[in-house]
């Protein structure tokens, strides 16, 4: 969380987009440019803590999904799912007016 923690400070010059401070782990989580990247794990004394917001399916199918938040960027999303599908030609990738 330490390197999120100071996102909003940079990222709206950068991108051009709004970027609300963070106040947990899983905020951040939530603003991942992909849905199937949308998991946080947290080690806990009993064992840990999964965060999945959208389960596990896109990651099992290898499905690339937009995540449209209020800092979506379909130039950002396609060029991250372009670089993806060159190294992994089998995963799927959904085009960025998807849902």
């Amino acid at each position: 969380m330490r390197n999120q923690a100071r996102v909003h400070l940079w990222y709206p010059e950068k991108h051009g987009l709004p970027y609300p401070a963070l106040h947990s782990s899983a905020q951040g989580i939530d603003r991942f440019l992909t849905k199937n990247t949308q998991v946080g794990i947290r080690r806990t004394p009993s064992g840990h803590d999964v965060y999945a917001p959208n389960g596990f399916d896109d990651i099992a199918d290898m499905v690339v999904r937009p995540n449209h938040t209020a800092n979506f960027s379909a130039a950002n999303y396609e060029a991250k799912a372009s670089r993806w599908k060159a190294l992994w030609p089998e995963i799927a990738v959904l085009g960025a007016e998807t849902g």
